[in-house]
C-alpha cells in the first residue's frame, strides 16, 4: 500500500504530515519557515533534511512507499521558486516519489472544498483571493502587499482605524471610541508618543495589523467611525471574491468559499461576508475544519487522481494533530 505526504510551508512555520489510503495521519512533524523569499538556501537544506529525517524516523517501514507529495509553501507563487523547491524537495524522497509545488494558499483552499474547485479567501497579517476552477486553471485577485494592496487584510483594519484615531487627535476627523483603547494599548496619552511607538517598533506591520482586534471591539460598541472602516473592509473583500468568480467561474457555477486567517476568528466578520455574498446563491461561504496541513494532505490525494471520500476527510480530521 502506498501513502501520502503533504506539506504546509509558512513564513513562520512548516508542518508536514504522511497518511495512508484511508485518510488516516500516520506521522506528523513541524519546523521552521520554508519561504525560500525569507529562508537561506543553506538553512533550507537543513530545514528540510530535518524535516524528512523525522518523519522516516516515525514511519521508518512505509517512508520508501511515500507516492504523492503534495507542497504548498509560501514564496512558490513564483516560478522559480517552484522549480527551485521542487528540486530541492526531490533530493529528500524516493526516486518514484511525484512531487508537486504550489502556493500555500492551495492548502487553505483544499482545507474547505476537500480538493474540489473552489475560492479562498485569506485575511491574516495580508491577505489575498485564490481560486481553482475544474479544469485546475489557478487565478488570484490582490495579494501585493501592505505597500500596495492588502485590502481586508488585519493590517488594513489596523491602519484604517489608527489614522481614524490620528485624525480625530487632530480635529479633522470626528472622536472615536477607539482613540482611548489605542492609547492604552501602547501606554500613551497623545498621537505624537503613539506614533513614536510604531515607528520605532521593530515590527510595525504586526503593531499595526494588531490593532484590528481594537477596531473590531469599537465595531460592536456601535462607534459610527469602526463601523465605517468594518463596512469598506467587507466591500472591499466582497469585492475581490466576486471578481475572482468572475474570472474563474460561469455565472451557475457552484462555488464554495474558504475564508482562513486571523480576521476570520471574529464571527462577526465571516458572518458579514457570508450576507453580503448571499445576493450570489452559487457560493456557499465556508470556515475550514481542518488546518492547513490537511488541505496538503488532500492535495496529495488530487495529485494521485482522486478525491477524498466522505470517509477519508473524516479520518483526517480525527487523526491530525
Amino acid at each position: 500500500m502506498g501513502f501520502v505526504l503533504g506539506i504546509d510551508g509558512g513564513g513562520t512555520k512548516t508542518v508536514a504530515a504522511i497518511a495512508d489510503r484511508n485518510g488516516d495521519i500516520l506521522a506528523q512533524t513541524r519546523t521552521g519557515s520554508t519561504n525560500p523569499n525569507a529562508t537561506s538556501k543553506q538553512e533550507l537544506e537543513k530545514i528540510f533534511r530535518g524535516l524528512f529525517s523525522v518523519l522516516e524516523e516515525q514511519l521508518p517501514d512505509s517512508f520508501q512507499k511515500i507516492t504523492h507529495l503534495f507542497a504548498g509553501i509560501a514564496g512558490a507563487g513564483n516560478k522559480a521558486n517552484q522549480i527551485f523547491l521542487k528540486e530541492m524537495i526531490k533530493r529528500f524522497v524516493p526516486a518514484t516519489t511525484s512531487v508537486v509545488v504550489e502556493p500555500d494558499t492551495i492548502n487553505a483552499l483544499y482545507s474547505g472544498t476537500y480538493g474540489k474547485p473552489g475560492i479562498v479567501q485569506i485575511s491574516g497579517t495580508g491577505s489575498i483571493t485564490y481560486g481553482i476552477d475544474s479544469s485546475l486553471k489557478h487565478a488570484r485577485v490582490g495579494g501585493w502587499g501592505y505597500l500596495l494592496g492588502d485590502e481586508g487584510s488585519g493590517y488594513d483594519i489596523g491602519r484604517q482605524g489608527m489614522m481614524a484615531v490620528l485624525k480625530a487627535y487632530d480635529g479633522r476627523g470626528i472622536d472615536t471610541d477607539m482613540s482611548q483603547k489605542m492609547f492604552t494599548f501602547f501606554k500613551v496619552d497623545n498621537g505624537q508618543d503613539l506614533i513614536q511607538k510604531i515607528y520605532t517598533s521593530p515590527r510595525p506591520k504586526n503593531e499595526i495589523s494588531a490593532l484590528s482586534k481594537i477596531v473590531i471591539q469599537s465595531y460592536h460598541k456601535q462607534d459610527p467611525v469602526a463601523e465605517g472602516i468594518i463596512a469598506n473592509v467587507i466591500e472591499e473583500i466582497t469585492c475581490s471574491i466576486e471578481t475572482l468568480y468572475k474570472k474563474l467561474f460561469s455565472e451557475h457555477d457552484k462555488v464554495r468559499v474558504v475564508l482562513c486567517g486571523g480576521v476570520f476568528s471574529e464571527k462577526t466578520i465571516s458572518e458579514l461576508i457570508k450576507k453580503s455574498l448571499s445576493k450570489n446563491p452559487h457560493t456557499t461561504v465556508v470556515l475550514p475544519d481542518m488546518p492547513p496541513v490537511g488541505g496538503s494532505i488532500i492535495g496529495a490525494y488530487v495529485l494521485q487522481g482522486e478525491l477524498p471520500t466522505k470517509e477519508m476527510i473524516k479520518n483526517i480530521k480525527g487523526t491530525i494533530q
